[in-house]
């Protein structure tokens, strides 16, 4: 005897479709975790591997760069520059290729208007902004539980060779290949289960990359910012300006507060904040009134809720010791006060 089910010949029930979907978010959140994690061994088999040579053309440890691992700096922040540049770029494209995805969809870049793409800039920038409030938060929680998780500063010197490399390697770079990474990996394997689902994880992992709680939490809020506007545009390029801008913001600032003291980075910071604020507000009212941009979302077709989808993203190998990784790491950083 054939039994019908309520949806008739035409699909699955509802119990089996959510099964099916879990699976199907199971399986790529394990990918593309474990494409993350391989990131990061990368990079430290890179240095090594670095290092290894340098000592193999006769490079000696020099104590005069004992802040630089004993190179010259301005090697230092090209080698590092170059490292990390390889270390992400290189797993995000061997992913694509095994997952025989082609680059134009996981890698979108599709033509908007300048107005459309500059709105979703500023918004971002804003929001990047207000995100320095929840770090901060976190920042002043950690130090009165009695520890210190403040990361200590990148070492620099004022050879203009080595703060070029150095702004390559903070402004241009991360922009670039960590954009790569979370909105075209990690943001475009999802879409399919949801947008909104999408842009959630996609800013989750790329938080926990940090390693760090406030950084954490900052870049959480960010990666919702870069997520939504990467998904609006259907284009990884407002993403990639909204990271640029945050970051070369961060680079002026370090740079004012080195030579100019901070004062100066006090009065330049209020300028560029209310800038932000300003230009990020206009922009919200801007794609508010869009309305056809402001809804324009791919819900996915999925029959599971957001909690479901959620629960499904950390309950694989990959993910779980992503989530690990990042615990271990974050709690070393940790300082008794």
């Amino acid at each position: 005897m054939i039994y019908d089910t309520f949806h008739g010949p035409f699909g699955y029930p509802p119990y089996f479709a959510a099964q099916a979907e879990k699976r199907q978010i199971r399986r790529t959140a394990n990918q593309v975790s474990w494409t993350v994690i391989f990131c990061g061994g990368l990079i430290f088999l890179l240095t090594q591997a670095a290092v290894f040579f340098l000592r193999a053309v006769g490079y000696s440890y020099n104590r005069r760069f004992s802040e630089f691992s004993g190179i010259p700096p301005a090697l230092y922040y090209l080698l590092t520059c170059a490292v990390y540049a390889l270390g992400i770029a290189a797993p995000a494209l061997l992913y694509f290729a095994l997952k025989r995805i082609p680059l134009q969809v996981g890698l979108p870049f599709r033509r908007n208007r300048a107005a459309d793409t500059a709105a979703l800039v500023f918004f971002g920038c804003m929001v990047c902004l207000l995100a320095n409030y929840p770090a901060e938060w976190v920042s002043t929680l950690i130090e009165r539980a009695g520890f210190n998780g403040v990361i200590p500063e990148t070492p620099l010197s004022d050879d203009p060779l080595v703060l070029t490399f150095y702004g390559i390697e903070t402004v241009v770079v991360p922009p670039l290949v960590e954009e790569l990474m979370f909105r075209g990996v990690v943001l475009q394997s999802l879409r399919r289960f949801g947008d909104g689902f999408a842009v959630l994880a996609s800013s989750l992992i790329f938080g926990m990359m940090h390693g760090n709680f406030p950084q954490t939490v900052f870049a959480f809020f960010a990666g919702l910012a870069m997520g939504f506007a990467a998904v609006q545009a259907d284009s990884l390029l407002p993403s990639i300006l909204i990271h640029f801008i945050n970051n070369l913001v961060s680079f002026a600032l370090q740079l004012t507060n080195r030579y100019w003291g901070d004062a100066a980075v006090s009065t330049i910071s209020e300028i560029v904040s209310a800038a932000l604020l300003i230009l990020g507000m206009l922009a919200l009212v801007y794609l508010v009134r869009r309305r056809g941009f402001r809804y324009r979302q791919n819900r996915g077709g999925t029959v599971l809720t957001l909690s479901g989808k959620m629960a499904a993203l950390f309950s694989n190998p990959g993910t779980v010791i992503f989530t690990l990784l990042f615990l271990t790491l974050s709690v070393s950083v940790l300082q008794g006060g």
